[in-house]
């Protein structure tokens, strides 16, 4: 298991611990839940309402798209991971509450049925007590977005890009989905 399978693991499976749902600068993204997490890895393993991918973007391949199945037991939920190659370090004296973004490869995840786009959980550095919202999220290697109401049987589409140029050329990635494995459900009606 890679370092950002775990971190991504980890991230998943914790329960909240804020007064808002998503992460806060208090909680983090919640308690450490082991069990959950133990869970998410069998249930992967039997290919059932989990899974893990670790898998990898390049400059040439540039998007990672998967297509699953809402199974009705929970949300739908995914959590990108990635290990980021080292940033510039800003000079000491700038560097306490520094909010400038270090990412050097911005990894970005979105989940789409129909017409709908679902986004990651984003924080507001300038204004850390809010509750999280969801966005375009350019300060983290980790996104996670809870689709809470997915429909059953639905089909979504995750999609994983980048922007700008890897460093290194490349970018491994780990990505972890609960909530899926159920019955396509037919879309269209019976004909006479």
């Amino acid at each position: 298991m890679r370092a950002a399978t775990l971190k991504g693991l980890a991230i998943h499976s914790a329960d909240e611990a804020g007064t808002s749902e998503g992460p806060d600068y208090e909680f983090g993204w919640g308690l450490l839940d082991v069990l959950k997490a133990a869970n998410v890895i069998t249930s992967s393993y039997h290919q059932q309402s989990d899974t893990i991918i670790e898998s990898a973007l390049n400059n040439a391949t540039s998007t990672y798209t998967i297509t699953v199945v809402a199974s009705g037991k929970g949300s739908l939920v995914a959590t990108l991971s990635w290990t980021d190659p080292p940033a510039t370090p800003v000079a000491v004296p700038q560097s306490f509450h520094n909010t400038t973004s270090m990412l050097v490869n911005d990894l970005d995840m979105r989940i789409t049925s129909g017409a709908r786009t679902f986004q990651p959980w984003i924080l507001d550095p300038q204004n850390p007590a809010n509750a999280a919202t969801t966005g375009d999220n350019f300060r983290d290697n980790v996104e996670k977005i809870n689709v809470d109401s997915a429909t059953p049987g639905q089909t979504y589409t995750i999609t994983i890009t980048h922007k700008g140029t890897l460093a290194r050329g490349q970018q491994a990635f780990s990505l972890l989905v609960s909530g899926i494995g159920g019955q396509a459900y037919c879309t269209s009606g019976p004909t006479s």
